[in-house]
């Protein structure tokens, strides 16, 4: 796991990365301008950015009278810049120049084709002017949801009180109907197993009758 191992190694030990990115700043708030490569151009834009930080801190605090602030910010950033030109640049020029922006005072700009030799890919690391906006984040349309409306149910017609009427006369033949049938049913049962008994009589004639037996003879 990387937990809190942040940043690029640049494939160099600690301290030459150190000195390197330190001689690029210094190289940035000089010229306010440099070409290197994209991921060296990535790790100078953080570093570059948190000075910048510490000196407008520095000059807000020295404008409500902590000179000590000030102090403390100037040594912490003379830690990484060592030029005392460029520092002097960075608290009286740069500085001021970002007072009024909260972050994003570089921008990195991709060459096209590769560095010459190993083919890296190319970038410049510059300072933004004072009345230039950095670039801005593409804002995304949010989701909008037509309302549709439904078309209302069709209302029915109401009937003449004539087909009413008709309407309910079926309707009540099919009841009585509908209560006379079992009545009908019941009629109907006893007429139904006639016929069973009929045939059952039948059979008793049909059957012949065996010879009685003289009653002397055994």
């Amino acid at each position: 796991m990387r937990h809190r191992r942040d940043g690029r190694k640049l494939g160099i030990t600690a301290s030459h990365r150190k000195a390197m990115l330190a001689n690029m700043i210094t190289s940035l708030f000089e010229s306010e301008r440099i070409e290197t490569t994209v991921p060296k151009a990535k790790e100078a834009k953080r570093l570059a950015e948190r000075m910048i930080t510490f000196a407008r801190r520095g000059n807000a605090a020295f404008a409500k009278g902590e000179k000590e602030r000030l102090l403390a910010a100037r040594r912490h950033v003379a830690r990484t810049i060592q030029d005392s030109d460029v520092l002097r640049k960075l608290f009286a020029e740069i500085a001021p120049r970002f007072a009024e922006r909260p972050g994003g005072y570089t921008r990195i700009v991709r060459l096209s084709g590769g560095r010459v030799g190993d083919n890296a890919p190319r970038a410049i690391l510059e300072l933004l002017k004072k009345d230039e906006e950095g670039r801005k984040k593409k804002k995304t349309p949010r989701k909008t949801y037509h309302k549709v409306e439904m078309p209302a149910a069709p209302v029915k017609a109401e009937a003449p009180k004539g087909s009413a009427e008709a309407a309910e006369k079926p309707a009540e033949a099919s009841a009585e109907a509908a209560a006379a049938a079992p009545e009908a049913a019941k009629a109907e049962a006893p007429h139904a197993a006639k016929p069973k008994a009929h045939k059952a009589e039948r059979e008793k004639k049909a059957k012949p009758k065996a010879a009685e037996k003289p009653k002397g003879k055994k």
